[in-house]
């Protein structure tokens, strides 16, 4: 796990500059080891940063850039290959000879004499960037699921990319000019919709794709990325294949190729389901992992912390409870909004508990993550076919009717449950679109309000990029949920997220439930044997996880470490919220009123509205962002004071 950039300029000097200035950026992602390389590029030049986080062979045999001697390509690469010792010993077949015992340098074999389509071979988490003389040519890829992010930005006569929005900024090359398609994205849903960014001229690599820059007389040239993965359908022969037992068996596999690690490997542990189920199994494969479970004091859950203690104990696992004082709250919330590479509403519990866990030596920790998206826990999964069935009872109406019938049946709801309503019923009906409704932040009419249209900003009129492709409505009503949630909710807020906010603190997060092999399998089933009817949620987890979890454990609901942001946000932290909302309004992206209304309706309505925090913290977050690049200090990591 390390952060990786690149510079492709005419001017070496630049390029070198430029390429320094974002690994220096990229610090805090790999503190252990940094390199810059310098290379020919057509008539111009390619810098390679990297900085490194040694996890895997920590000798000087695992630097980058790394060269593979007898092709000249080198390789810049952040994330894990959990498969690199069975790759290894069949390029050791083909003749390939490694000095080292780092997945880096197996990569880099394969990719010298295969060439990208060894891309497919990859298991695990990943983006890099190739650089082959013999073309010359630049490679870019990211793993199937998108965990490992990377950004480019195409500039006058050349292009930068990097595992952070920061460091391509950080190179001086690119204009900060912000994106006001990016900041809707973020305002409905709570984080920036990718490919988009914050910023007009960056975009990020979408996941599973691979794209070759090559050197052009008026700069560089980039083929059309191309997509090598997308998410498997349905196969009903795919349930005969003993669904239980081979997510089990899958599962478990997962678990062990996760765990490898030349440096102690931790684990989020809390009371829910999807983390204990990774405690059983990586208990099986390696009895010292260390189990971590954070939260504030005066805030905790007993409960919780006793369920999760209880649950390491009956597994021999080493368990760490961590408390943070109450008082840190306000230090937390300002370090997490100052480190933040891009706003977003989510992060700040990998934030916090990304500190803590690292603070106890621990490089590498496993999460829970994805288990929702594939196992059918988050309650979309049950409301969005009631939604698609009361649509369709009232498909034969004029949409101004729905949407009329629609607020109606709300009447006694919020405003914004009533808006939000009466615009599922409006629009089309299909399960991809009543799906993002139900992870909509501010609605249509917030967004009006706030001076935004999607149609002027070339947005969807689910305000998605005009480029996105969501997943195809298929008859397995479950799979598109899952497929959607996947794609969007997991891929453009949890994954970013998790990998930003971790990282903060030099902090590799791998997510065993999206090992590809796992996703592929589960995808393949079709509903009546992933999500029965009847059956609790998560049920195919809860039968695979039946043999290393007790039955008390496996009864109870969906559970996890959580903050009393609403609370915090009206109480100590309600002096740096208005803050951020007044830079908000006076960011001149926004219509102030509509800025204004967000803010005073959930202070008003809060204690009514459960869920208006959300609303008012995505303003937050966009806002405190804003005062920051207004006064010239982009986001970086914090190196002082009580939660540094």
């Amino acid at each position: 796990m390390c952060g990786i950039a690149g510079v492709i300029g005419p001017d070496r000097e630049q390029v070198g500059e430029a390429a320094r200035r974002a690994a220096d950026a990229l610090r805090h992602r790999g503190p252990d080891d940094d390199a810059v390389e310098l290379l020919p590029f057509g008539d111009g030049w390619l810098g390679l940063a990297h900085r490194r986080l040694a996890v895997l062979d920590l000798s000087p045999l695992g630097r980058q850039p790394m060269a593979h001697p007898p092709t000249g390509c080198r390789l810049v690469y952040n994330g894990e290959v959990y498969n690199f010792a069975a790759l290894r010993r069949e390029l050791e077949r083909d003749g390939e000879h490694f000095r080292g015992g780092s997945d880096t340098e197996v990569l880099l074999a394969g990719l010298a004499r295969y060439g990208p389509r060894f891309v497919t071979r990859l298991e695990g988490m990943f983006a890099f960037a190739l650089y082959d003389p013999r073309g010359p040519s630049l490679t870019l890829a990211r793993d199937p699921l998108g965990i490992k992010p990377l950004y480019l930005a195409r500039t006058a006569d050349g292009l930068v990319f990097a595992s952070e929005v920061r460091a391509v900024l950080a190179t001086g090359l690119v204009p900060h000019t912000l994106s006001q398609a990016g900041v809707a994205g973020l305002l409905a849903y709570g984080s920036v919709q990718q490919p988009l960014t914050l910023y007009e001229r960056v975009r990020m690599l979408e996941p599973a794709a691979c794209q070759t820059v090559r050197p052009d007389p008026d700069g560089v040239a980039c083929d059309p990325p191309h997509v090598w993965w997308q998410t498997p359908r349905p196969d009903p022969a795919a349930a005969a294949a003993d669904p239980v037992g081979t997510t089990r068996r899958l599962l478990g596999e997962a678990v062990r190729d996760h765990l490898q690690s030349d440096v102690p490997v931790g684990l989020f542990l809390s009371a829910g389901l999807d983390s204990s189920t990774l405690a059983g199994l990586a208990a099986a494969h390696r009895p010292a992992v260390r189990a971590f479970t954070v939260g504030f004091a005066g805030q905790l859950d007993q409960d919780e912390v006793a369920v999760a203690a209880e649950t390491a104990r009956r597994l021999a696992l080493p368990h760490t409870p961590i408390v943070i004082p109450s008082a840190d709250a306000e230090g937390a919330f300002a370090a997490w909004l100052a480190a933040a590479d891009q706003p977003s509403m989510d992060g700040l519990n990998t934030f916090v508990v990304g500190r803590a866990v690292r603070r106890e030596g621990i490089k590498v920790a496993l999460s829970g993550l994805g288990a929702d998206e594939l196992f059918g826990g988050y309650s979309s999964f049950r409301d969005v076919p009631r939604l698609r069935a009361a649509w369709q009872a009232m498909r034969w109406l004029p949409p101004g009717v729905r949407a009329g019938l629609g607020a109606a049946a709300t009447l006694f709801h919020p405003p914004s449950v009533r808006d939000k309503t009466a615009e599922v019923f409006r629009g089309s009906g299909g399960v991809p679109s009543l799906t993002l409704h139900r992870r909509r932040v501010l609605s249509d009419r917030q967004l009006h309000r706030l001076g935004l249209s999607a149609t002027d900003l070339g947005l969807t009129a689910d305000w998605l990029p005009a480029s996105a492709d969501p997943p195809p409505e298929h008859p397995e009503l479950g799979w598109t949920v899952s497929a959607v949630e996947s794609r969007y909710y997991q891929g453009h807020m949890l994954l970013r997220d998790a990998d930003a906010n971790g990282m903060a603190h030099g902090l590799e997060v791998r997510v065993p439930f999206l090992d590809r092999r796992l996703v592929e399998f589960v995808n393949r089933l079709p509903d009546a044997a992933r999500f029965p009817r009847g059956r609790p949620a998560k049920w195919l987890l809860r039968e695979a996880a039946a043999d290393v979890l007790h039955a008390d454990l496996l009864a109870r609901p969906k559970t996890g470490f959580t903050l009393p942001l609403q609370s915090w946000m009206l109480g100590p932290l309600r002096p740096v919220c208005e803050e951020a909302v007044r830079a908000a309004r006076a960011s001149g992206l926004l219509d102030p009123t509509g800025v204004t209304a967000v803010w005073e309706t959930f202070v008003s309505e809060a204690g009514r509205q459960p869920w208006a925090w959300t609303r008012a913290l995505a303003v937050v977050v966009l806002g405190d962002y804003l005062r920051r690049a207004k006064a010239g200090r982009p986001p970086a990591i914090a190196t002082a004071g009580a939660f540094a």
